[in-house]
């Protein structure tokens, strides 16, 4: 990640901070403002830093919410095709795989950005 105008008095991040999970990269900033008081150019450069951390979190927590609830609903109408059937099923069980084939991809994306923050 690089800074174009990333003020002189301030190192630039080091790569591993900036490979670091969103949370640790906020734990991070969080813990360097101490360090900041007073200085104008350092709270600068640490709020802009927050705020792209809390853009991040905000959304990979609402893509994995949106992949999660996506699951959710496909799941919950299989269940009620399933319950709520008066005739025996006229699908094979390779159909009902490929029912449960987007579902469980959907679960697998949210999962996977929910995870990714940590």
């Amino acid at each position: 990640m690089t800074f174009p105008t990333f003020p002189s008095c301030i190192p630039p991040p080091d790569p591993e901070e900036t490979a670091a999970a969103p949370l640790e990269q906020l734990r991070l900033c969080l813990q360097a403002l101490p360090a900041a008081a007073g200085n104008l150019l350092e709270l600068g450069a640490l709020s802009r830093q927050l705020s792209r951390c809390h853009a991040e979190l905000d959304a990979a927590l609402l893509r994995g919410a949106i992949d999660l609830r996506a699951a959710h609903l496909g799941l919950q109408a299989l269940l009620t095709l399933l319950q709520r059937r008066d005739e025996p099923l006229l699908f094979s069980s390779e159909e009902a795989l490929a029912l449960l084939e987007p579902v469980q991809q959907r679960l697998k994306q949210g999962l996977s950005q929910v995870n990714r923050l940590f």
